[in-house]
Parts: C-alpha cells; sequence; structure tokens
C-alpha cells in the first residue's frame, strides 16, 4: 500500500544524510573562515554607521524592503525525482500529505533568512522608531511570520500555472504588497490598505487556480535539480563532487567574444575552452560577477582605508578559490582524454585566465578608491590585489589542479 507520510520521510532522511556528507568539508575550510571574517566586519561598521545615521535616511522603506524580500523568497523544495514524473504522478490525490509536509519543511527551513532579516534590520528599527515600544517590533515579527506563510502557500498554489508572466506578475505583486503592509504597520498608518490589496489578489489567485488542474510536476523536479546544482556546485569548492551536472546557456554575444578574442591555435585550446565555459556556464560567471558587484559595494561604505584593502584582498581570495572548480568543470568527459593536447598547457590555460579574472576584479576595486578620490588606496589596493592574485595561484591554486 502507498504511504505518502513514509516516502516523504525517506527523502528527507535521504537529503538530511546528503547535506552532512558534504557540509563537514564545507565548514571545515578556511574559505568560511574569510565569510565569518566579513560578516563581522561588515556588522561593525554598520554599527558605527548606525550611531550617526543621517536625519533624513529612509529607515521605514530599508526595513519594508528587506523584510519584504525576506518573505516573498519562498524557493521550494519537494525531494522529487525525474521517475516520480511517471511512478507518482498518477496518485497526485494520494502525495497530499507528502506535500503538506514538504512545505512544512521549507518553512521551517526558511526561517533563517527571516531571521538573518531581522537581524539585520533591528538596530535600523530600533533607531528609526525610537519612540515605539518593544512590542512593537514583536509584533512586526508576528506579522512577517504570517506573511511568510501566506507568501509561500501562495508559491506553491501557483505551481498549476505554467504561464511565465502571471508568475512573474504574482510575484512582483506580493513582493510590493507584503514591503507596503510592513511599511504601513512600521509608521502606524493606515495598514488595512494594503491588506485590502493583498486580500484581493490572494482571492484572484485563488479563482484562477480553480480553473487549473494538476501540479506541474516537471517544474518540480526541475526546481529540484537547480537547487541540488546550487548546492552540489558550491561543495565542489571543498571536495571532488560527481553528482556534479552541468547547465549551461548559449549567451551568444559573450560566445562570439570569446571565439573573436582567442587565437585559433594548438596551445589556445584549452584557453578557448575554459573561457567558454565560464561565461555559458552561470555557476561561474554569476558568482563571479556577484562577489565583484557585492564587494565593491561594501568597499565603498567602509570608511577606514586600511580594512577597506583587507576587505578586497578577501573578496579576491574568495573569487579565486570558488573559480577551482571551473578546472575540473569537464573532468568526466572522456573526449577531453583525446584531445592531442599536452596537459601541462591545461594547467597553464587556467591559471592565466583565472588570473585574468583576479587583475580585473582588482581593477574594479581600485577603481572604487579612485571615486572617492583616495589615490593612496587605489595605489595600494592595485599593487597589493596583483601580487596577491599571483602568489595566490603560485603557491595554492597551481598545486590544487596539478594534472
Amino acid at each position: 500500500m502507498f504511504d505518502a507520510k513514509q516516502l516523504f520521510k525517506e527523502r528527507l532522511s535521504e537529503h538530511i544524510q546528503r547535506l552532512n556528507r558534504h557540509l563537514r568539508y564545507i565548514f571545515n575550510g578556511h574559505f568560511m573562515i574569510a565569510v565569518l571574517f566579513i560578516i563581522v566586519a561588515i556588522s561593525v561598521y554598520y554599527q558605527q554607521w548606525l550611531e550617526n545615521i543621517p536625519s533624513w535616511f529612509p529607515g521605514g522603506i530599508v526595513i519594508a524592503l528587506v523584510l519584504g524580500t525576506a518573505v516573498s523568497y519562498n524557493p521550494l523544495q519537494t525531494f522529487l525525482k525525474a521517475p516520480d514524473q511517471v511512478f507518482l504522478m498518477v496518485k497526485e490525490v494520494e502525495m497530499g500529505a507528502y506535500f503538506r509536509r514538504a512545505l512544512i519543511y521549507n518553512f521551517v527551513f526558511q526561517l533563517y533568512i527571516v531571521a538573518i532579516a531581522l537581524a539585520v534590520v533591528a538596530p535600523l528599527y530600533e533607531k528609526t522608531f525610537a519612540e515605539q515600544s518593544s512590542a512593537s517590533f514583536l509584533s512586526m515579527i508576528v506579522l512577517v511570520l504570517l506573511l511568510k506563510i501566506s507568501n509561500l502557500y501562495t508559491q506553491w498554489s501557483m505551481m498549476k500555472i505554467r504561464n511565465k508572466t502571471i508568475k512573474r506578475l504574482d510575484k512582483t505583486l506580493r513582493f510590493i504588497l507584503s514591503a507596503s503592509i510592513l511599511f504601513a504597520f512600521a509608521h502606524l498608518w493606515y495598514v488595512f490598505v494594503p491588506v485590502l490589496f493583498y486580500l484581493a489578489l490572494l482571492l484572484n489567485n485563488y479563482l484562477l487556480l480553480k480553473k487549473q488542474h494538476g501540479l506541474l510536476w516537471d517544474e518540480l523536479i526541475e526546481n529540484d535539480s537547480h537547487r541540488l546544482a546550487v548546492f552540489y556546485r558550491f561543495a565542489s569548492m571543498f571536495k571532488d563532487v560527481p553528482q556534479l551536472p552541468k547547465r549551461i546557456k548559449k549567451r551568444r554575444l559573450l560566445s562570439k567574444w570569446v571565439h573573436a578574442a582567442t587565437p585559433m591555435t594548438h596551445k589556445a585550446t584549452f584557453d578557448y575552452l575554459f573561457r567558454l565555459t565560464f561565461v555559458r556556464t552561470n555557476d561561474y560567471i554569476a558568482l563571479y560577477v556577484r562577489l565583484v558587484i557585492i564587494g565593491a559595494i561594501i568597499l565603498y561604505f567602509i570608511p577606514n582605508m586600511w580594512v577597506t584593502i583587507g576587505l578586497a584582498l578577501l573578496f579576491l581570495y574568495m573569487a579565486s578559490f570558488q573559480l577551482i572548480p571551473l578546472f575540473h568543470h569537464h573532468q568526466t568527459l572522456i573526449w577531453m582524454d583525446l584531445y592531442p593536447v599536452d596537459p601541462s598547457i591545461k594547467q597553464a590555460s587556467f591559471l592565466k585566465g583565472s588570473k585574468q579574472l583576479g587583475f580585473i576584479q582588482t581593477i574594479v576595486f581600485a577603481g572604487v578608491f579612485i571615486i572617492g578620490l583616495n589615490w593612496l588606496g587605489a595605489v595600494l589596493t592595485l599593487g597589493l590585489g596583483w601580487l596577491f592574485t599571483y602568489v595566490f595561484h603560485r603557491f595554492y591554486v597551481q598545486k590544487k589542479i596539478q594534472v
């Protein structure tokens, strides 16, 4: 007899075992020490900034946007697998108990996002609404949890609709209305107005979903596969992950640029392969761009020059460290062994490309100092960044990619 509760228990147990197998390597790594240092540094300067916060700063809007993002961001994880679309899809009605437990798991697991958001805005809330009692912030926490539950359930309900435009519109409206409710509640304004609009949106979704029949199993399975791929990509920075799937996008303009910028010669074989893999594989280029942008923003707001330079070197380390899996991206493809190219060329090509990305990142960070008219900081960041990139690749990365 089919038991949906037992199936979920087995899938959840398998998921936890998978996490434990990889997380012990992640949290033992020095990469997490660097992340912790960055978090501590940002926290210290955030507290100092709050002590001198200008009167014109829109604290209420920032609080509403941060918490609105936390409650409206609800990636779903159901632990479904590709064969389930054949063997379990016919038992969708009986799978109700399974999906209810999956929703509870998603809510509990995603509470860390809410907790981080609340921890970030709590000091700002206290500074912005100093005249309000502590009970008002506790009431805000309750409201955030209610909105989180509502958004999560709505996100799940929308898994019956294939139209991506409707889904994007629903997600955008829920974010705007959730942030508006939180903003109005914090200011003790007419909170019932955005609440009425929010309820109207939920009613519209209910009427729309009544016409739909059945979940989109293919999208649920694809969502799980993507989330697992992201986790494997992150874990691959600390240990070999043979289960790592490959996800690519065409990106024609960047691919054309790679083709034009790379000479079609024997020695440039792996130059072309690594560059094309970098620009077409979202896990690499998106990670690199995010670190460059986030790093530049943080550096701009840190007042102490030496701390800023230290953080710049940390972001350089994080980017270079997280690009190491690119070297092993194609290791499971047998045709790589058919290349009539010396293995040392592969290593040299990767080191060259990774150092070039490090140098570009260094130039961007030096540019942040130039914007602030700190010429000494720009020169020091440029010199130390280039030196760090060379030394890190020469004595660390090169050992990690021995062929």
